[in-house]
């Protein structure tokens, strides 16, 4: 009789642990669980609009589009789709040098003006606009060789720089241009200066960043 009322006693003892173990653990987890949905409160979401770019999303919370390709672990600027949530990251947040290296070309103008961004005018525009008086410097922007130089139906004065990586830039409505064929270019070096041949209807630049003959948003290849 003796054995068996202990025997009980080590099965209620070993039930009560147990309850007490579980509840503890449940509201262990209940408190991670309350701090993971806090983090998810504080973080600054942004849903993207049609016509967002990154880095116009980036100008208007403080960070760079590298920074938002970075957090988000966006492989291709190009696969950004209306509808999809984007964390913004704090302003302090490093990039890998992976993404940093992807953005190692300058604007060709100094003093940025956009007119017309990459695929306005029903999709189908090519490149960016940048608008500047009559005979402001070009500057190449990204080291290369000079892979063409004279008229295009349309664009007018042209100039195309080709660059490693199967990479292409391409400068039109040149007012003149100051290079020759197969000339070795450094990034920033002057190569034409603004004008308004072709069908332009005002001085600005047309410009390019093409990738294995695919014409693609220049922002996204570009360093803020």
């Amino acid at each position: 009789m003796y054995v068996f009322k202990a025997f009980l006693g080590m099965v209620l003892l070993l039930w009560l642990t147990g309850c007490a173990t579980t509840q503890q653990s449940t509201s262990a987890g209940g408190s991670a669980n309350s701090v993971n949905q806090q983090i998810k409160q504080d973080q600054a979401v942004y849903v993207v609009q049609r016509g967002d770019t990154l880095s116009g999303i980036g100008a208007r919370f403080g960070v760079t589009s590298a920074q938002l390709q970075y957090r988000n672990g966006i492989a291709d600027p190009r696969s950004l789709e209306i509808g999809v949530k984007l964390i913004i990251p704090e302003k302090s947040q490093r990039v890998s040098s992976a993404v940093a290296n992807k953005a190692r070309f300058i604007w060709p103008i100094k003093k940025l003006d956009i007119s017309s961004e990459f695929g306005s005018r029903h999709h189908k525009h090519k490149g960016i606009d940048l608008r500047a008086p009559k005979g402001t410097s070009i500057h190449a922007s990204a080291d290369g060789i000079v892979q063409f130089v004279g008229k295009q139906r349309g664009y007018g004065n042209v100039v195309i720089l080709k660059h490693k990586g199967d990479i292409q830039t391409f400068y039109a409505h040149n007012n003149k241009n100051l290079v020759i064929d197969g000339q070795r270019i450094l990034q920033g070096d002057v190569i034409a200066s603004v004008g308004i041949t072709g069908n332009a209807t005002g001085f600005h630049l047309h410009f390019e960043y093409i990738k294995k003959h695919q014409p693609l948003n220049p922002r996204h290849y570009i360093s803020d």
